[in-house]
């Protein structure tokens, strides 16, 4: 078993939770692929971060490295320095929208619709993601 360590290891990551995610709504199973997908929006925000580390040439703060290990999108976002832009691109705030209140917590709920499935997974491979790939 391998322990995730460094950017690499996200990238695949991030591959294979939205390749579960799209398999699982091929299933009908909205909840898990709901669950799945928003991993892949986690994951590309630690690799800006990681990105965004190599750069500097200083050490980081200790916020930083305690947010890192969050699972929560609006802190990531944050920590990844994107948040003012994100804001700031009008076709990206729609998909945000849908993509931001994801939270690793679903794992525990029952219930999500067809639709809440797709749109969360649409707004990342279409919007979220290819947005911060272009920042990394």
């Amino acid at each position: 078993m391998t322990v995730v360590t460094s950017r690499a290891d996200f990238e695949k990551l991030l591959d294979l939770r939205l390749a579960e995610a799209k398999l699982l709504l091929a299933q009908n199973d909205w909840d898990g692929a709901y669950y799945l997908a928003g991993y892949a929006v986690e994951f590309a925000f630690k690799i800006r971060i990681i990105a965004q580390l190599i750069k500097s040439d200083s050490f980081p703060d200790k916020k930083l490295a305690e947010n890192f290990y969050k699972h929560d999108l609006i802190v990531l976002r944050k920590a990844a320095i994107l948040d003012v832009e994100m804001d700031n691109d009008v076709a990206m705030t729609l998909h945000w929208d849908t993509v931001k209140d994801w939270s690793e917590q679903t794992r525990y709920q029952i219930g999500k619709t067809e639709q809440a499935a797709r749109d969360l997974y649409n707004a990342i491979e279409n919007g979220v993601l290819p947005w911060i790939k272009a920042r990394w």
